[in-house]
């Protein structure tokens, strides 16, 4: 979760999604003229940047970026267009684009592997903000918008948590299939007008499908078939990128360039995952936040997910937690009953006053039917200070809920003050670019990965490595430790 209680409001069922790099644009009833879609990029950038942490403290890093993105402005057709780019400081892998802005987080770029794959992304971002695929889409109805929690909670997707946004009137919706691969197709062709290796793009997809499809299997989570998805599956993506960059080949209108060796000097070093202070961290089943003083309990059984936005928990059995922060004037009580309740469209009031850590909270309570069948959903909100409140909100299936209501209510009940001076917190992980040895192989070298599980599969993946290739002595991988 990131520092700072700006990152989320929930006012008015102002609930809003950013889906991964499938991207995001913004909905409405009606089409955007030109000046209509720069004022709406410059109110949804500040929302942005509070979603994702802010904008990332490395100077050097930044500079970099944006030289890439330069080069690309450079060689488009619309050199002179008023767009800039910015790198978030957020673990999420994900890219966005809005009138006027270009947005890659620092969890995109420990993924890529060379410049090139760099300015794919980029150049994808680009091509929405010059198809002005923002405003085309706004001539879609918003009447399919979910509240993001109610999606995330209902569903079991726990990715679908990062939330932005505090306007009831704006809401961040997907892009079409076609729009997706239009743009794809515009980012090749940019990458080759710049002198890039334009595989670079379809290399990218390739190894975020592969990080999402391992994701998902880590995490327990089956992926819908593509027709079900808000954006084109990452393989039928990559063959369209790859069958444009060849033809741009056989055209003979490409470079080969891709400058990796360049690219992993600006990223070696790169935090990775979340920042223990500034997003706080797991331990066992404590969440703990040294920098917003606060920690909490999950209960047994229940596996917790830190992402910049919310942290969430999941039973085997398929009960659900999602603790956030909300925005209110009115108390916990009015929080519930009006702004949670319309967001997730399901009536939790009258919520009944509570107490958590000496602070006025609420809880509310409703049942709910999903293609799953019937669930309880019970929200917590806690007043911690002023008009900033902690929520916990809990899906339960129906015939599970009595024998978790216990857990539940001492796990909201552990919500506490702690001293950051007394937190132990672990050292943060980042980016570590090493050039491999003779006789060192891809186990050796996934025995550094700083993660409990699953080592050698993220280092391949990390690395653009296939599952039978071998490391190369005098050659450079990524680590993360």
């Amino acid at each position: 979760m990131t520092s700072g209680h700006s990152f989320i409001r929930m006012i008015a069922g102002g609930l809003v999604a950013i889906f991964l790099y499938g991207c995001a644009a913004t909905g409405g009833p009606l089409g955007l003229s030109p000046t209509q879609e720069e004022a709406l990029g410059q109110q949804q950038h500040p929302q942005i940047l509070a979603a994702f942490g802010g904008e990332l403290d490395d100077p050097q890093l930044t500079a970099y970026v944006e030289g890439v993105f330069d080069r690309l402005m450079a060689a488009s057709d619309q050199p002179d267009a008023d767009i800039n780019v910015y790198v978030l400081d957020s673990p999420v892998v994900n890219a966005m684009a809005v009138p006027g802005h270009v947005y890659v987080t620092r969890g995109l770029l420990a993924l890529a592997n060379s410049e090139a794959e760099l300015a794919g992304v980029l150049g994808h971002e680009i091509g929405h903000i010059f198809e002005r695929h923002i405003a085309k889409r706004v001539s879609r109805s918003n009447i399919a918008q979910l509240g993001t929690v109610a999606a995330a909670i209902l569903t079991g997707d726990a990715d679908t948590a990062q939330l932005v946004g505090q306007g009831a009137q704006l809401y961040l919706l997907s892009f079409s299939r076609d729009q997706e691969y239009e743009s794809d197709l515009v980012g090749t062709r940019l990458l080759a007008s710049a002198g890039y290796d334009p595989i670079g793009a379809a290399q990218f997809l390739n190894t975020l499908g592969a990080w999402t499809d391992l994701d998902a299997r880590i995490a327990g989570v089956q992926q819908p078939p593509e027709y079900l998805k808000t954006h084109p599956n990452s393989a039928n993506r990559v063959a369209r990128a790859a069958q444009e960059a060849n033809a741009l080949r056989q055209a003979g209108a490409t470079s080969d360039e891709r400058n990796r060796a360049v690219y992993l000097n600006a990223v070696d070093g790169l935090l990775y995952g979340d920042d223990p202070i500034k997003q706080g961290f797991i331990r066992g089943r404590d969440f703990v936040h040294p920098q917003l003083r606060f920690a909490f309990t999950a209960p047994n059984g229940f596996e917790m997910r830190n992402s910049s936005q919310a942290v969430t928990a999941r039973s085997s059995s398929g009960a659900q937690m999602q603790f956030t922060s909300a925005s209110s004037q009115n108390g916990p009580e009015a929080l519930i009953n009006q702004a949670i309740s319309q967001a997730l469209k399901v009536d939790l009031s009258p919520a009944q006053r509570i107490s958590v850590a000496g602070r006025p909270g609420a809880a509310g309570r409703a049942r709910a039917n999903t293609q799953n069948g019937a669930v309880d959903v019970t929200a917590y909100a806690v007043q911690w200070q002023g008009a900033a409140h902690w929520v916990f909100l809990w899906v339960t299936p129906a015939n599970q809920t009595r024998q978790l209501e216990r857990a539940i209510n001492q796990s909201v009940q552990s919500l506490r003050d702690i001293d950051p001076g007394s937190v132990n917190a672990p050292a943060a992980q980042r980016v570590d670019v090493v050039t491999a040895q003779r006789g060192d192989s891809v186990s050796a070298l996934s025995r550094y990965m700083a993660f409990p599980s699953y080592r050698q599969e993220r280092f391949l993946i990390l690395n653009a490595l296939g599952e039978d290739e071998a490391v190369t002595a005098g050659e450079r991988y990524k680590l993360v430790r």
